[in-house]
């Protein structure tokens, strides 16, 4: 018996590299009973994707029919983009910087800067992040304009979905050049993307007449495409949502069943009977009325009446509240931002939550929107500017300010923050950024406001320069410190 499991493992060892028997391994990857039935093939990030479509579509009916999923997208979309992120144009020179911020504001807070005319910058990036987290990917297309179109810089942006990428020209190709076309991409000889091949027509749209082969190729330039990368070679996109469709599918199922039991429950029907055969002749049963709560009827004699006993209507709450929990841990999000329950959370547990949230948040913003997204149309917008400017791009950056997130308990947070300025662990303008707002302008507004009370003869208590509430802060201070020994 030993000779033969000593020939089992070196033979393993030998074709497939398998550990002898007994040697210590993951269970995770043991090939038990419990886990014959997990299949997992394996798969690069690409052919994992295996049906796009069919995902997007099931997130896309879900964000429109199912409550809970419409609010974990506009969870989303609100405490990451908000209102806008909004850039500040900075320079060397102040003169440059100025002037540049003022054609930037004349074109991103317009409709001048969107191809549709409907919606300045800020309504652009949320409907672009609105499209990247429910269909897993979006495209965001420069549209060059004309001088006679009058527009403060020459070009447009167009949000553009990704059921518009021609993947129909799969399989996949290789070109005279040396070039690969893969799910309506084309890379070159080292995986660079150099073009896209765009759907002249949606084509879900009642009104495609072309069919999917009238497609246009755009240059990689002028396109961005923004996905979340989850694994390396991914090059496509999948909707957030994926790891939450069957959950809010059967959820959605369990709380119509529970609709549909509780109109069970509430449904009363009554059977006559009666020891005359006469009495069931079609006439009598258009005799007696239709029941109705309260009411009493007169019945032939020897007839009577009995009641069904409907089910009785129940709900499992544990379960609905653990079916929430899960999908609003797999969109990345808290339970209470998901539900909008506030009923079993106190301060502590309401900022731990929301911070876990905003950390999660801030890494799409600082990874995937601001560099990707943002610094692209900042330098598209650039390059269109210096013909009319002479500023070149490595003359301006942008610095970009997120919308600030709802504090939970404004009078501790303020403080906190207000401590963290005066003890130097961060600037006044990194505190203001925090909130919003951009330092520049909110020093402006403070700088011009403060000249219209003086010249007035107005003193306010907020106004520090003043001699009372200098003596204010001097005697906090002076009693922390004496608290302090």
């Amino acid at each position: 018996m030993s000779a033969v499991l000593d020939f089992v493992g070196k033979f393993s060892e030998k074709v497939v590299g398998a550990p002898p028997p007994g040697a210590r391994r993951y269970e995770g990857a043991s090939h038990s009973p419990r886990m014959k039935n997990w299949h997992t093939p394996p798969s690069d990030a690409t052919s994992a994707i295996n049906d796009p479509v069919t995902l997007r579509e099931r997130a896309r009916s879900l964000v429109r029919d199912n409550p809970w999923a419409a609010k974990g997208l506009n969870s989303l979309v609100g405490n990451s983009v908000g209102f806008g992120i909004r850039a500040q144009i900075n320079s060397k020179s102040k003169a440059r910087a100025l002037q540049l911020q003022r054609l930037w504001e004349q074109w991103a807070e317009t409709n001048a800067c969107d191809a549709d005319g409907i919606g300045d910058l800020y309504h652009l990036q949320a409907l672009a992040v609105r499209a990247l987290i429910e269909s897993g990917e979006v495209l965001v297309r420069l549209r060059p304009r004309r001088p006679e179109d009058k527009l403060p810089v020459p070009i447009q942006l167009q949000v553009i979905e990704c059921d518009l990428i021609a993947d129909v020209m799969t399989p996949d190709r290789q070109l005279p050049n040396g070039h690969t076309v893969l799910r309506g991409i084309e890379f070159d000889a080292i995986g660079r993307r150099v073009a896209y091949y765009i759907l002249k027509q949606h084509p879900g749209s009642a009104l495609n007449y072309t069919g999917l082969s009238d497609y246009v190729r755009v240059p990689a330039e002028e396109i961005i495409h923004l996905f979340r990368k989850d694994r390396p070679g991914q090059e496509r996109g999948v909707t957030w949502f994926a790891p939450v469709i069957i959950t809010l599918f059967e959820l959605s199922q369990y709380e119509d069943a529970y609709l549909v039991r509780q109109k069970l429950a509430n449904l009363m029907c009554g059977f006559l009977i009666s020891d005359n055969p006469n009495d069931f002749e079609d006439e009598l049963a258009t005799e007696l009325p239709d029941l109705t709560p309260g009411t009493m009827y007169a019945l032939r004699p020897g007839s009577q009446i009995e009641f069904n006993t409907p089910p009785p209507a129940g709900e499992d709450p544990a379960y609905r509240d653990s079916c929430l929990r899960r999908v609003a841990a797999g969109l990345g999000i808290t339970y209470e931002a998901l539900t909008g329950d506030l009923s079993n959370v106190n301060f502590s547990s309401a900022r731990m939550g929301a911070q876990e949230m905003g950390r999660i948040l801030d890494g799409y913003l600082w990874q995937l929107i601001i560099p990707r997204l943002c610094h692209r149309v900042f330098e598209w917008f650039l390059s269109a500017a210096a013909l009319q400017t002479g500023i070149t791009v490595d003359e301006v950056t942008a610095e970009w300010t997120p919308p600030a997130r709802t504090i939970v308990d404004p009078s501790k947070e303020f403080q906190s923050l207000a401590n963290a300025v005066r003890n130097g662990f961060i600037s006044l303008p990194e505190a203001i950024r925090r909130q919003g707002y951009d330092p520049e302008q909110v020093a402006q507004e403070q700088a011009d406001y403060l000249a219209v009370l003086d010249a007035l003869g107005v003193k306010v208590e907020s106004d520090y320069r003043n001699e009372t509430n200098a003596d204010v802060v001097s005697v906090g201070q002076s009693e922390d410190l004496n608290n302090d020994g």
